[in-house]
């Protein structure tokens, strides 16, 4: 992984909190995991293109800085409550108690969820981690569905169909 990038993200990793982060389920992995694809995609692309890479790494990693999960689908509706408004908020709140944010950073993690909540990305790198993170997630949701349908599928092959073939 590129040391650059390391070195910009290091305090934050040196925080037991935010490792915590790689206790949580999210998606086809763990929060830490989604949250450091998304900082490094957009800090690539952000480098490239010469925005602040930097403030949009560190924003990256604490995009989704929260730890609440609902794993009971009769609370659905609060699952999708928590998803598009609340966790943003949570994670700055979250994210500002151990470290100081620019305006940008702010941004970052409180419009990333745009157009689900209506906070508005003000900067070119609120837009483009906003869409890297619709991207990774994306990746993330398709990686899940391809394994449980590989598991699905390994078990239908080693099913004995040939006793329901006589009846």
């Amino acid at each position: 992984m590129d040391s650059e990038y390391q070195d910009i993200i290091k305090d934050i990793l040196e925080n037991k909190e935010v490792i915590k982060l790689g206790e949580t389920k999210h998606h086809d992995n763990n929060r830490l995991k989604h949250s450091l694809r998304v900082s490094f995609y957009s800090y690539k692309i952000a480098k490239k293109l010469h925005m602040n890479y930097k403030d949009v790494a560190r924003a990256g990693v604490l995009h989704d800085f929260y730890f609440e999960q609902i794993n009971d689908m009769s609370h659905f509706k609060d699952k999708i409550r928590m998803y598009r408004k609340e966790h943003t908020r949570v994670a700055l709140k979250n994210s500002e108690k151990y470290f100081d944010l620019s305006k940008l950073e702010k941004n970052i993690i409180l419009s990333h969820m745009f157009p689900c909540n209506l906070t508005l990305p003000r900067y070119k790198e609120s837009w483009l981690l906003s869409i890297v993170d619709k991207c990774v997630s994306t990746y993330e949701f398709t990686n899940l569905f391809t394994k449980a349908f590989i598991v699905s599928f390994k078990y239908l092959l080693k099913m004995d169909y040939s006793k329901n073939i006589n009846k």
